[in-house]
């Protein structure tokens, strides 16, 4: 079994507030998108790692990194970018992990899992149980209804899926502002398993997630 990850960095994260996309800042000596690619790396069946970066950065990157992995010029929205990365997927692989540049705790255990996950159902994704108690409000700020915590869960990355049923799924005509590989495979009316990761795997959007990124990856 051959698995290609794509690594989406291609956003420019303006809500972090610094002058450099937040996936290129240094997080302990090393550039944070760099964290997923060699969690990846770990696992051999991973032969080919792609990393999606805003189209000014592919020529230096491609140069710094071809040995490690490539590079291709991300899109307007995520999808546009994901799919720029599905482009180079080779055709001797036979499943595709989406993961978030923004997320470097990624573990090998959980890529492990998840991935034997999707290989006996096609599709799987990374999710975390949601702590917290979910209102429904309307558009007045009334709460219309409290959802069930129990069967709830916050979607993570990666998502790994069947190449095939990825490219198929992102070859609809459909809208761009998906933010979630899954809800376009879940279209096509294919049951995603859902996996609850054991260790940490938070995305990074403020600098006190940075903070404790740092600590943890020490």
């Amino acid at each position: 079994m051959k698995g290609a990850v794509i690594v989406v960095a291609g956003g420019f994260g303006k809500r972090f507030g610094t002058k450099i996309p937040k996936q290129f800042l240094m997080l302990n000596k090393k550039p944070m998108f760099l964290w997923s690619v060699e969690a990846f790396a770990k696992l051999k069946c991973f032969k080919q790692k792609i990393v999606v970066v805003p189209s000014c950065m592919v020529e230096g990157l491609s140069l710094k990194y071809k040995d490690i992995f490539e590079c291709v010029a991300g899109g307007k929205e995520r999808f546009d970018s994901v799919k720029n990365g599905l482009k180079l997927v080779k055709e001797d692989i036979h499943f595709v992990a989406i993961h978030d540049g923004a997320r470097p705790l990624i573990s090998k255990e959980d890529i492990d899992v998840i991935l034997k996950e999707a290989q006996k159902t096609k599709a799987a994704i990374a999710v975390e149980q949601t702590k917290d108690t979910i209102k429904v409000v309307s558009s007045k700020n009334r709460i219309i209804k409290t959802l069930n915590r129990s069967v709830l869960r916050n979607a993570q990355t990666p998502q790994i899926f069947e190449t095939n049923l990825l490219k198929k799924a992102y070859s609809r005509n459909i809208s761009r502002n998906i933010t979630d590989d899954s809800s376009l495979v879940e279209k096509l009316n294919v049951k995603v398993s859902a996996v609850v990761t054991k260790f940490p795997n938070f995305k990074i959007t403020t600098k006190q997630d940075f903070l404790i990124a740092e600590k943890l990856l020490r």
